[in-house]
């Protein structure tokens, strides 16, 4: 008898751990997986600088709630193109994403599907305005 008992013991508490470790993994999505479109404006004069319409594919990193993949395209002639793929800083306290670069950073603020921000130069100059959308 105490045999089956703690065989019947293991299982559950395994059954239980399952559980667990599937809820814990939902909970450690950011729930900003999906496709993101919007506008990307231009904030100065900078003759390298075009307003566009861009489309954002954000995907979560496994077994990392802080980090997102996102594959960053804009539209040219009804045609996407990529401008690259890349791993933010996903804060889900403050509801941002960033992601630095030697000279530039970009900070996004979520507000529900929908995200605003900026990409900002070292020297401070905000060189670009964007607003996303949630499809």
């Amino acid at each position: 008898m105490p045999i089956r008992f703690v065989y019947v013991f293991v299982i559950v508490m395994f059954g239980a751990l399952g559980i667990l470790s599937t809820r814990l993994a939902l909970a450690a999505t950011s729930g900003l997986a999906g496709t993101w479109r919007g506008d990307s404006v231009c904030a100065t004069e900078a003759s390298a600088c075009h307003n566009e319409r861009v489309v954002y594919y954000i995907k979560d990193m496994p077994n990392r709630p802080d980090l997102v993949l996102i594959q960053a395209d804009k539209i040219v002639d009804g045609k996407a193109t990529t401008m690259g793929t890349g791993k933010w800083q996903y804060d889900r306290v403050r509801s941002t994403l960033e992601w630095r670069m030697p000279k530039q950073v970009w900070l996004l603020k979520i507000t529900g599907s929908r995200m605003e921000g900026t990409l900002k130069l070292t020297d401070g100059t905000i060189f670009r305005n964007m607003i996303l959308e949630k499809d």
